[in-house]
């Protein structure tokens, strides 16, 4: 099939945006010599940055009203000089199956999905039984005989090596030091283990490996980890809000561990092979749990057989986060990573 120039429409959340990398790549192996093209929302635009296997990134507008109108049309446009061969649409949309309808591309591949696939061409049906996120993306895609891809791809500059370098030396951390980062964000309550279970963990750690503890975050969880080092008997690093999600991901890279609430920056340090223990609530870690071959990551959730994922007064206390103990994920740690090691070069 002569493909040459391919558009990728991504989500709008960031570690779904993760996830589609795995269609990046995938595409990019079955078609070596195509151009691939991402159409995504500037606030995600940073995960697929540095990404090699695209070729361009383009940016769609997330305003409303007049202006939303105005700045579509001109992307429109934009998308009608690129003149794609084919089109993906990784989650069902009517305004941007729309898009790419009127932007000229022959092939507009996406799920069936109703009114919301009205103006795609190519329409798969989804898989009846749940299946992880990237897989249902990649899923787009096997009619053109491409392969499974088992992985997502984060890539991080020299630049932002040489901050996390600085970073390190500046609060006094150094090669021979246990690292251990404590990412204690999430989307919702409902998805963040208590602060107070992420103080002891850290002062645990402290006292067991005489690590040096970072707490990670955006700038919305500044406040989180302020509230953590404040529960602390043992002074952590803070760094919320104090890193783009490539000087992030360049700290992920230097660390010995990664511990993380289920959330975009522990996908992000999964991806670039560091040890994590992902710590689920409400969530299903089959959908949107790691996706790596790589044997570095653990999942921590409890609840049995009670349904995902569960919201509210609907998610029974035995599925809910405080159900995890600060001891079960020190067992996983004596289990999983009985010999300290350290990756990272200063």
């Amino acid at each position: 099939m002569g493909i040459k120039k391919i558009l990728i429409v991504h989500p709008n959340w960031r570690g779904d945006v993760l996830f589609s990398t795995a269609v990046i790549r995938a595409l990019k192996k079955r078609f070596a010599q195509a151009s691939i093209f991402s159409l995504v929302v500037p606030r995600c635009a940073e995960i697929l940055q540095g990404n090699s296997d695209i070729s361009e990134i383009i940016f769609q507008p997330e305003t409303r009203g007049l202006n939303n109108f105005l700045r579509s049309f001109k992307l429109i446009s934009l998308l009608r000089k690129k003149r794609f061969d084919i089109v993906f649409l990784l989650t069902a949309s009517f305004t941007r199956s729309l898009l790419i309808f009127l932007a000229g591309i022959p092939l507009r591949v996406g799920y069936k999905k109703g009114r919301k696939s009205i103006f795609l061409n190519k329409k798969i049906n989804p898989s009846k039984v749940d299946v992880h996120r990237a897989e249902h993306f990649l899923g787009l895609t096997h009619f053109l005989g491409v392969e499974k891809e088992r992985g997502c791809y984060f890539f991080v500059s020299s630049d932002d090596e040489y901050w996390a370098d600085n970073f390190l030396k500046e609060n006094k951390i150094d090669k021979n030091d246990f690292l251990l980062i404590l990412n204690p964000g999430g989307n919702w309550e409902l998805k963040r283990w208590p602060l107070e279970n992420f103080a002891l963990l850290g002062d645990k750690f402290i006292q067991k490996y005489k690590a040096k503890v970072i707490i990670s975050g955006s700038k919305k969880d500044k406040e989180l980890a302020e509230q953590i080092s404040v529960l602390m008997q043992n002074r952590p690093i803070l760094a919320a809000g104090k890193t783009t999600l490539k000087q992030l991901g360049a700290l992920f890279k230097k660390t010995d561990l990664v511990i993380a609430n289920d959330s975009g920056p522990m996908h992000i340090a999964v991806a670039l092979d560091c040890k994590v223990i992902a710590l689920f609530g409400p969530t299903s870690f089959r959908i949107t749990g790691p996706y790596s071959e790589q044997k570095n990551w653990s999942v921590i959730q409890k609840g049995g057989n009670y349904p995902l994922p569960c919201y509210g007064s609907v998610c029974p206390q035995e599925r809910s986060m405080q159900a995890i103990s600060v001891d079960e994920v020190l067992a996983k740690i004596d289990i999983n990573n009985s010999s300290v090691y350290n990756k990272r070069q200063i």
